[in-house]
């Protein structure tokens, strides 16, 4: 194996690094910002009546997410 051979192979060795390095961060600042809307959501949503007054359905929600 000739040292042009060792050079292409490290280079796209270092790449495809890099290239799962990037993925792995997007996912988790995507995850970040689903988590953060989600939450939003949750909290923006104020508690309705329940259909009926014996009802404690919709009382307690629990918005952890």
């Amino acid at each position: 194996m000739d040292l042009s051979s060792v050079g292409a192979t490290l280079s796209a060795e270092t790449q495809r690094q890099t290239l799962e390095k990037v993925n792995v961060s997007l996912l988790k600042q995507s995850q970040d910002q689903q988590e953060k809307i989600t939450t939003q959501l949750l909290q923006s949503v104020g508690p309705v009546q329940a259909s009926s007054p014996e009802s404690a359905l919709g009382q307690h929600v629990d918005i952890r997410v």
